[in-house]
């Protein structure tokens, strides 16, 4: 038999053949290059090599930059200001607008020393676990880490580790404390991290509409919080989103009218910003594009198969509990976001979530009709249909809808 170091060699030489064949390299190869791969796959087996699967595709990834302070675009804000270090600008039209007509001028001196300290007191009262849940994220009520300034020192300071600890406290022990005697440990930490630290257009909306709604995630925040947490950072978030959807369901809970309202809201407010968060590239990218083909699959597998015992509570739960179905339409929905961005973005056709989940009959048919048309609606439109247009897309999906 042949050295290890022969056997390397011919099957590099064998390699060299089949680049210089079709003139494709494996280093080339991306998930959207299907005719690339075929061709040079060919060559490969011409030569006795095994087929290769290609890479996820990196080149319109979105640079690591804030949004911008002064006309709050995201992603642009590349220009710092030398002086505090907390305000970013997409260009110096921006800079100069900010500083003569938005307030920088008057703030810029002490804006370094003011964002430091409410970085560090905001992530203090997050990371006080001898406070109840409530008291922790009251600090989050006027929205502190808006400013792109702010939120960097924050995370000097151990944001992330911050919202790992709330979203491993909800994870672990959601359900018991909206259900404690004591008013103040009725409080979701998911719900107001998401909706307050996750959020986008924090900036744009106040500028370019006067309000602080909002209908997009922040995927930079949400790529830093992942990647700040690479082993089990999703998966807590995850399994701490799943367990607050289903407090409404407790019995104690539905069984008071203003607590079991409050609750499904809360559900409402967390699977809404999941179906935000897979609009969004970016937060798609970190969330699913972990190392290669295989890794897409498996973890959007394990995202949609831990959804399956949560999904079968709602859909045996008492008639009217969950109103509208709502939560129980978000979780067909996320599912087949996550499956569209699978093939956006690595090509992944294999995943099922029909299978997955097990759907069948009237619940099959709610999943292909209505949750997977409107998923890859809000993907291509990069926003939540309004009425007029959930019409359109039930119509075009063959589905009766009375005037």
């Amino acid at each position: 038999m042949p050295s290890s170091k022969k056997k390397k060699s011919k099957q590099k030489k064998a390699a060299n053949v089949a680049t210089a064949t079709t003139g494709v390299s494996v280093n080339d190869l991306e998930f959207d290059s299907e005719a690339a791969v075929e061709q040079l796959n060919n060559a490969r087996a011409a030569v006795g090599l095994n087929r290769v699967d290609p890479r996820p595709k990196k080149a319109d990834r979105l640079p690591d930059y804030p949004a911008c302070d002064g006309c709050g675009s995201e992603y642009c804000g590349t220009m710092e200001c030398t002086a505090c270090g907390s305000a970013f600008y997409c260009g110096r039209s921006c800079q100069v607008n900010h500083w003569k007509n938005g307030g920088h001028k008057a703030e810029c001196a002490t804006l370094k020393e003011r964002s430091q300290s409410i970085a560090k007191s905001t992530v203090e009262k997050l990371m006080d676990e001898s406070s109840p849940p409530l008291i922790r994220v009251q600090v989050l009520h006027d929205d502190p880490l808006d400013g792109s300034g702010p939120y960097k020192f924050a995370v000097d300071y151990g944001l992330h580790d911050a919202i790992y600890n709330a979203f491993k406290v909800d994870q672990e022990g959601v359900v018991e404390n909206h259900t404690n005697d004591n008013p103040l440990y009725r409080c979701c930490l998911t719900q107001w991290l998401m909706q307050s630290l996750f959020r986008g257009e924090r900036i744009s909306r106040q500028v370019h509409h006067g309000n602080n709604s909002f209908g997009k995630v922040d995927g930079g925040r949400i790529q830093g919080y992942i990647h700040s947490h690479p082993d089990d950072g999703l998966q807590v978030w995850w399994k701490a989103s799943l367990e607050s959807a289903m407090v409404f369901l407790h019995p104690k809970i539905s069984a008071t009218p203003d607590e079991s309202f409050r609750c499904h809201q809360m559900a409402r407010d967390i699977w809404a910003m999941w179906t935000y968060t897979f609009a969004s590239k970016r937060a798609s990218e970190c969330i699913l594009l972990t190392h290669d083909k295989a890794a897409c699959l498996e973890r959007a597998s394990w995202m949609i198969k831990q959804m399956k015992p949560y999904l079968s509570k709602l859909q045996s739960a008492r008639e009217g509990v969950d109103k509208g179905e709502v939560i129980q339409a978000y979780f067909n929905q996320v599912p087949a976001m996550i499956a569209a961005q699978c093939r956006e973005l690595a090509n992944v056709t294999s995943l099922d979530p029909v299978k997955l989940l097990k759907l069948r009959g009237l619940h099959k048919k709610m999943y292909e009709n209505i949750a997977k048309p409107h998923g890859e609606d809000m993907i291509r439109r990069k926003r939540a249909a309004d009425t007029e247009r959930s019409k359109e897309i039930l119509r075009k999906a063959g589905v009766f809808v009375g005037e």
